[in-house]
């Protein structure tokens, strides 16, 4: 049930008063409810009370009935409203209550508007049919149908996502997989970079060590080729010296092949030999 609050009043000079009298609510239609029971189009009267108000209970309206409200007021003529009623928990204003047409109950407010014009089909495919077909309209369909195409469009995207995540994670490893290699290529190379600069390096020394190798053995070659003059020329002093003591008597000073009158030659006797005399011997000195 819904409370809905009703206050009438009527002017007077200065202000309003307060309207005494009578309401009668009527369902509009029979019609059954959530419980299966077959509601009749019976009516009820509510009065108001001397301060003009009223708050009665009413059945929340549906597609099959309204209400119809007819103000019974001390009034010269009475007046009828048809009315829908919220499903609400709260107190609702007789004044806030939609006021619809006795015969569609369409709201008085979309008067002289298209009606909304609705069609059930079985299937999801017939109700897309119909919707191209009858653009301006409202085309339901099977719930149960609708909840299992549902859960497959669900289950659809689970899948792709469950495959994207996949694939983002296999992206992610190749990534870092890449990033690795990358490193390892630059640390090789710094590697290489140092190796050519060691190899530079010794090179360098070796060229030098060779430079320092090839000035020593010239400088040797040369002190040798002054040695050997050095010898030469020693040896050729010698030579020269030698030649020259052939030509000299070692002891008398007297050339060879001049002979001394004035001098007796010694002789010199020994038994069992031969006495002849001495003669002087020649120097000789051997070639060095």
């Amino acid at each position: 049930m819904t409370q809905i609050h009703i206050s009438i009043r009527k002017p007077k000079t200065g202000g309003l008063d307060p309207v005494t009298g009578t309401l009668r609510f009527r369902p509009v239609r029979r019609h059954f409810d959530a419980a299966k029971n077959l509601i009749i189009a019976a009516s009820f009267d509510a009065d108001l009370s001397e301060s003009g108000e009223l708050t009665v209970d009413l059945l929340p309206t549906t597609s099959a009935f309204v209400w119809q409200v007819i103000e019974l007021a001390d009034t010269p003529q009475a007046y009828t409203r048809y009315v829908e009623v919220p499903d609400s928990k709260t107190k609702v204003e007789y004044a806030d209550l939609v006021e619809v047409d006795a015969g569609t109950f369409v709201p008085k407010d979309m008067a002289g508007s298209q009606l909304l014009k609705v069609r059930r089909a079985s299937t999801q495919s017939e109700a897309e049919t119909l919707s191209a077909q009858y653009p301006d309209e409202l085309v339901f369909f099977d719930e149960t149908a609708t909840t299992a195409k549902a859960a497959a469009v669900m289950s659809t995207l689970e899948s792709i996502t469950a495959e994207a995540q996949t694939n983002a994670a296999l992206a992610k490893s190749a990534m870092l997989s890449a990033r690795s290699s990358a490193d390892s290529a630059t640390a090789t190379q710094s590697d290489l970079d140092v190796l050519a600069s060691n190899a530079n390096t010794l090179a360098a020394s070796v060229a030098n060590d060779s430079q320092t190798v090839a000035d020593t053995a010239n400088a040797v070659a040369a002190k040798g080729e002054s040695a050997i003059a050095t010898i030469d020329s020693t040896v050729q002093a010698v030579k020269d010296k030698a030649e020259a003591a052939t030509t000299v008597l070692p002891s008398t000073g007297t050339t060879e092949g001049t002979t001394d009158t004035g001098t007796t030659e010694k002789t010199t006797e020994e038994p069992g030999k031969d006495s002849t005399p001495a003669k002087a011997k020649k120097a000789t000195v051997k070639e060095a």
